[in-house]
């Protein structure tokens, strides 16, 4: 079902933005407003928007406003969402939830004490490994960085015919992100990682709980 006023005041306030004639805090609750809806896309463009609160359009890069534009485009035409779910459990979670009996074992054996961490490392090192190996990635086609969120350019040519839809150009002195090297990054994760090793179970029971990741598709209308 597709929502039209909801989507054109989404898209304006999106515009409004991008003309520097919105502060980026107006998006900051857009996710649970639109969760109410009747029409998917609305949720995904408000979860999709690369927006950070406390940054003005003048930050995006030339990638993160293009992807914006297409996310206009979606909400202007009469392009539908839909979100499928695995009918099936994961084999991630099956595993997961026989490392998680197996730390309820060594509770039982042990007890609690300082011990119990050290009988938790070799668990939390194969949920590591687990959360690796689990699900697999998605593939990446040729022309995803100049059509997402759509399938195709078939897609979004379908898309443009649709929609009376009016492109922004980048009018800012083109922007990199900076990239932080492979030291910088192991070493934000690190800490996350040794709670993972040492207290296993807390994410033993979020990948019990949280099934696979709906398969998002974008209808061109």
């Amino acid at each position: 079902m597709i929502d039209r006023e909801r989507r054109n005041q989404l898209a304006a306030l999106i515009r409004r933005y991008l003309d520097g004639r919105a502060p980026s805090t107006d998006f900051g609750a857009l996710p649970f407003e639109y969760y109410k809806s009747d029409d998917p896309a609305l949720i995904f463009v408000a979860d999709e928007l690369p927006i950070q609160p406390e940054n003005d359009a003048n930050a995006l890069t030339k990638q993160e406003w293009d992807y914006i534009q297409r996310l206009l485009l979606l909400l202007e035409s009469n392009s539908t969402v839909s979100y499928l779910y695995p009918r099936y459990r994961s084999w991630t979670q099956s595993g997961a939830a026989v490392l998680l009996f197996v730390c309820l074992f060594i509770v039982l054996l042990t007890g609690f004490s300082w011990h119990l961490f050290l009988y938790f490392i070799p668990v939390g090192l194969a949920t590591i490994l687990l959360l690796f190996l689990g699900e697999p990635v998605p593939e990446v086609r040729p022309f995803d960085h100049i059509v997402t969120p759509f399938h195709s350019i078939t897609d979004l040519g379908i898309a443009y015919d649709s929609a009376n839809f009016v492109k922004q150009r980048y009018h800012f002195l083109p922007r990199h992100s900076r990239e932080n090297s492979s030291f910088e990054v192991y070493l934000s994760v690190l800490p996350i990682f040794l709670l993972w090793i040492c207290v296993p179970p807390i994410l033993l029971f979020l990948l019990c709980c949280l099934g696979p990741d709906p398969e998002v598709q974008v209808q061109p209308g």
